[in-house]
This record gives structure tokens, sequence and C-alpha cells, in this order.
């Protein structure tokens, strides 16, 4: 579901093809989510055979291979929005650091204290990360800049829980 509203969102924006899909994905996510050229490309035929979206013409440049250019149709728009409430109303907030939480207790005083003090590095080089691409990305880019606050908010978050959890 998520590569369906990442590709049908992306050409709600314009038509594109599929290596501008994945340019774009990293461009706005980074290291944040790791979509495949395979899934992409699945994912967009899937969207054909439903007639969501369809292929609008191709584009050669010198030497490389034919692409294939695709433009989301009125049912792929109907079909993104009624996918965005579903993710809305159905997916709960949770994170994959989650399940190494589950068995912290596992792991002796040195072990956790270690976990702590390396993730408090991560977290503030991601955030760090996250304040510079802010600085960089227009004030028009509304959708980008949303992505990186929202993922900011977290990292803030999560940088005051380990804080808090490391005190205690």
């Amino acid at each position: 579901m998520k590569i369906e509203i990442t590709i049908l969102g992306l050409l709600m924006e314009g038509n594109l093809y599929g290596y501008e899909i994945k340019k774009k994905i990293v461009e706005r996510l980074e290291d944040y989510v790791d979509i495949k050229f395979g899934s992409i490309y699945y994912a967009i035929k899937k969207s054909v055979d439903n007639g969501w979206v369809k292929r609008v013409g191709t584009e050669k440049e010198s030497g490389n291979p034919e692409r294939y250019v695709y433009e989301i149709l009125p049912a792929g728009k109907k079909h993104y929005k009624r996918l965005l409430k579903q993710y809305f109303d159905t997916n709960f907030i949770h994170f994959d650091i989650d399940i190494v939480l589950m068995f912290l207790d596992y792991l002796s005083e040195e072990q956790k204290e270690q976990f702590y003090e390396e993730r408090i590095t991560l977290v503030k080089e991601k955030i760090d990360q996250i304040k510079k691409k802010i600085e960089e990305t227009s004030a028009e880019d509304f959708s980008t800049r949303h992505i990186l606050s929202y993922l900011e908010h977290h990292l803030n978050a999560e940088m005051n829980w380990l804080q808090s959890t490391k005190q205690s």
C-alpha cells in the first residue's frame, strides 16, 4: 500500500517515468524509506492493469533505453484518495526500533548504555541532516517540508525519550 500511495501521489503532481519516481522518492525521503526499482515498476504495472494509470508517451535519450511516461487517471485519483483515508484510518504509529526495545532487557547494563549512546548520536545526526534539508527546500515545496518537519518532530521526541530513559 505504501508504494501505491507514493507512486499515485507523485503522479498527482504530474506525469513521470519510473526513474523520475525513484529519484523524487530519494530526493524527498533519502534514507527514510527504501523502495526498490523493481517494486516501483511492479506497482506501476499493477496501476496500469487496474486502470489507475496509463502510459501517455515515451522518452528516449541517446544511448539509453526508451522510457515510458505515466499519467494518473480519474480512477487512479479516486483510488489514491481512498488509499490515503484507509491508511490514516487503519495504520498505527510504530517504528522499526520498537522491536529492539521489546528485547532491551536481554542486554547487559553496559550494552544498554552503549545502545543509548549510539542511538543518541545517530538521532542527533539525523536531526541535523533534516534541519539542513529543510533549509535547502523551497518554501513552495509544502509536501517535502511537511514530511521533513514530521520526521524532525518524531526524532526530537525520540531524543527526549532516549535522554530521559538514559538518566533513569
